[in-house]
């Protein structure tokens, strides 16, 4: 059978987003704070400063989707509701996938004054998750502050494809086809919601980390 081509899932939300940035603001805080007591302390104190990585860093610690936050669950609706819709587009059963969901935030200062490099000019800028094995395993990302800015995808590894952010706009694709964004240049931290969705089964021989069941 032909693998069919690649393709984004997305959902645009009606988030508070002025509460959402504002609450994980402070969760970096606590991250930095060692407020997380699943998070061993010598690996926090690698972490002093606000934007400097921490919740993308130790996100194996921890899973977004059990804050208690109405607009995370908003989110976790939505990515239940895309990675159907997936499945459908793929010819996999949803069901029978048990799929698993484990999410982070990326929390970034501005990158004013950096040496960094649009991914689009630098190869290791590029990222997969999971082996990048495609279907049934996906990952993706939910825009709390990133307008406006690009998500760069190769796609099977060789097209480039600019994707356009934008807030509240949930995106959920296959793995295997490596990402990157450009740099930041606002005030403002920008601040995105990532997560890796994977069945079941293809967990059992890992390292667990804090997972949760997609239904």
């Amino acid at each position: 059978m032909l693998k069919k081509p690649h393709k984004f899932f997305e959902r645009y939300l009606d988030n508070d987003l002025d509460n959402l940035f504002n609450f994980l603001s402070l969760k970096e805080d606590e991250i930095i704070n060692k407020q997380f007591t699943n998070i061993p302390l010598d690996r926090v104190e690698k972490y002093t400063k606000k934007g400097h990585g921490a919740p993308t860093q130790l996100g194996d610690y921890y899973n977004i989707f059990d804050f208690d936050n109405k607009n995370i669950k908003n989110l976790f609706n939505g990515l239940l509701d895309a990675t159907k819709e997936a499945c459908e587009y793929y010819d996999i059963d949803f069901i029978k996938q048990n799929y698993m969901i484990h999410g982070w935030f990326n929390l970034d200062s501005s990158s004013k004054g950096s040496s960094g490099v649009s991914p689009i000019k630098h190869e290791n800028h590029f990222h997969d998750h999971a082996g990048g094995t495609g279907a049934p395993i996906f990952h993706g990302y939910y825009c709390v502050n990133a307008e406006p800015s690009i998500t760069f995808y190769k796609i099977n590894g060789t097209e480039l494809f600019e994707n356009v952010n934008k807030n509240n706009r949930l995106i959920v694709s296959e793995t295997g086809h490596p990402h990157g964004r450009d740099d930041w240049y606002f005030d403002k931290e920008r601040i995105t919601i990532a997560y890796d969705i994977t069945p079941l089964q293809g967990l059992i021989d890992q390292v667990p980390n804090p997972w949760k069941l997609l239904k």
